[in-house]
């Protein structure tokens, strides 16, 4: 972070509506690395029922406060009550591509012309919201060059465990006969979880109870949260050759992977979300 900047005023921040906010004007012809939005008022992030970032059109970021919220606190981030922080960046990693992927390009020759934040509040009363945004010039360095395509997409979809039992969760994009995509995190907000299996071309990759996953993240700096179960590959921090790679490309434009799966095993049946974190180009959404 070089720079911070204040986000232009929020329009309609009302107690039940989407509030909008341009980015463009303030951030063009720089690289965003993390927004902060201020809540006031009676406002808290569980009014937050929505969060959508769009570029060019594109939603290339949907969460909840609640869910954001959740995932700050077990990455170890501070949760302010009245603060919440969209961060495109990995600040705790150890090398520096690692620590800049998912840091969004905003330069002219990005190819983005329109960058839109929409935060949807359900049942605030006299709410106020604002802004700021972390960000450094847009200047091409030479030991960058193969992170700075990338942007940190987040994507959020409404699952369904049938019942007790182990099953594939149709996590968004991971199959590699749609191209697959680069994971840094898999997030289950799930209350019966117990286990996790992650498959690549056949092989068990990833293979571990709760218990000994949230005991193994704790050892790296993480704080496990309720309702919330992690698949973390990137868990020392590292992010090369650690990422979940499921695309189908053959090298060096992908991993060429043909097969990949994604399991849970549950106590009992339920609904529940799945929120992935991807490393991917704006063109790839």
């Amino acid at each position: 972070m070089n720079q911070t900047r204040v986000l232009q005023a929020f329009q309609n921040v009302v107690a039940s509506g989407v509030s909008v906010c341009d980015l463009g004007p303030t951030l063009f012809g720089s690289t965003l690395e993390a927004v902060h939005l201020v809540l006031g008022g009676t406002f808290t992030v569980s009014n937050i029922t929505a969060i959508a970032l769009k570029a060019n059109g594109k939603v290339i970021w949907e969460t909840t406060g609640a869910a954001l919220n959740t995932i700050n606190a077990f990455k170890g981030n501070p949760n302010t009550v009245g603060l919440l922080t969209l961060d495109f960046m990995e600040p705790k990693a150890r090398t520096v591509n690692g620590f800049q992927a998912g840091a969004m390009d905003l330069s002219t020759d990005s190819g983005i012309t329109q960058l839109r934040l929409e935060v949807t509040i359900s049942g605030a009363t006299a709410p106020t919201l604002e802004g700021w945004a972390e960000v450094s010039p847009a200047v091409k360095i030479a030991g960058e060059e193969a992170i700075r395509f990338l942007i940190l997409r987040r994507h959020r979809m409404q699952v369904q465990a049938p019942a007790a039992g182990e099953f594939a969760i149709p996590v968004p994009h991971l199959d590699p006969a749609g191209g697959g995509s680069v994971f840094r995190r898999i997030h289950l907000f799930s209350a019966n979880c117990t286990d996790l299996r992650v498959v690549r071309e056949g092989v068990d990759e990833y293979k571990v109870k709760k218990s000994i996953l949230q005991e193994q993240q704790k050892r790296a700096g993480r704080t496990p949260q309720a309702n919330h179960v992690c698949y973390d590959p990137v868990l020392d921090n590292i992010a090369n050759g650690r990422v979940w790679d499921t695309t189908s490309a053959k090298p060096p434009l992908g991993a060429g992977v043909r097969a990949a799966n994604f399991f849970g095993t549950f106590s009992a049946g339920e609904t529940f979300f799945v929120e992935t974190e991807e490393l991917i180009h704006l063109n790839d959404y």
